[in-house]
């Protein structure tokens, strides 16, 4: 028998990947284990571990989940990090959302059965909480995954804020009145996600809250024609396209006053959204984390977990 390790291991899925690559250095940093699993391990931040596998290649994950239970030993708790995401066309990455969630579950299952405790850490944007109308293929692809992941017993479902690869958001659509958003770097997310994933499993929905203001432009009916055009665009030529669908849904919400968009525009993960997902799902309510700040503890929190 394998001595149990203790602490936590991190098993990245997608660790190449723009927020992978970020957060493997920061599970490094904290002293937690940590396998990446990717198409094209990534040299400049080395885990403990690659598994290099095409998550979408069903018949890859045998030989992966074979790998990973070679790698983590005895170790205690697991932590599986879905982070996968293909963003080269609609296909592929509805695609690769599927695949992973299926992945995830099974190998949870399979772990689970080989005496490791395990959680699920998922992460997307806010794109999940976009209401009818201004959806994209992206935010509905996410929410039907929460819909899965939400069935387990320990999983933490991450709603994230527009990421930037700098601190300082592009300003040169602001206008007096413009909605105001929220974004966080990369590597702020990062951070962000080691938080989440030290705090005691449960079940849990957890929105991260960026620190830099990202302002929107509204048009009102002067942009309908360009809204309308992006709309059709994103439906004939542009239907394989992850960025006409995300174009389409900003020009639909520019067209709304200020107060109208507030309430709808996902990018500010506005409480009644949020709300309404965790209904959707049948989750406690969310908890937030402002970027920088570690996870605030509720009443009930301390309480269960003194």
């Amino acid at each position: 028998m394998r001595p149990v390790t203790a602490g936590q291991t991190f098993v990245v899925l997608g660790g190449a990947g723009r927020l992978g690559r970020h957060l493997l250095p920061v599970l490094r940093a904290q002293g937690h284990r940590v396998i990446g699993v990717s198409r094209s391990p990534a040299d400049d931040s080395p885990p403990d571990g690659w598994v290099c596998a095409d998550l979408t290649t069903a018949a890859q994950w045998a030989s992966v989940q074979d790998q990973l239970l070679d790698l983590l030993g005895g170790a205690g708790e697991v932590v599986l990090v879905d982070l996968v995401l293909d963003r080269t066309s609609v296909a592929s990455m509805r695609r690769s959302i599927s695949a992973a969630t299926t992945f995830t579950v099974r190998t949870r299952r399979l772990l689970a059965a080989e005496g490791h405790a395990v959680r699920v850490l998922a992460a997307g944007t806010t794109a999940a909480l976009a209401p009818l109308g201004f959806q994209t293929p992206y935010g509905r692809a996410k929410r039907q995954q929460a819909v899965h992941y939400a069935r387990l017993e320990c999983v933490d479902l991450v709603l994230l804020p527009q990421l930037v690869g700098t601190a300082k958001p592009d300003r040169s659509g602001d206008q007096p009145g413009a909605v105001v958003g929220n974004s966080c770097t990369y590597e702020a997310a990062a951070v962000a996600l080691h938080a989440i994933g030290h705090h005691p499993a449960r079940r849990s929905l957890w929105v991260v809250r960026g620190g830099d203001p990202q302002p929107y432009v509204h048009r009102g009916i002067a942009g309908l024609p360009g809204a309308l055009g992006s709309l059709v665009l994103s439906h004939t030529v542009g239907r394989n396209s992850p960025t006409a669908h995300r174009r389409a849904s900003r020009e639909r919400l520019a067209l709304l006053p200020p107060r109208i968009r507030a309430g709808v525009d996902h990018h500010g993960a506005p409480e009644r959204l949020v709300r309404a997902f965790e209904r959707y799902l049948d989750m406690p309510r969310a908890r937030t984390v402002i970027v920088g700040d570690q996870p605030a503890r509720s009443k009930e929190d301390d309480e269960q977990y003194p």
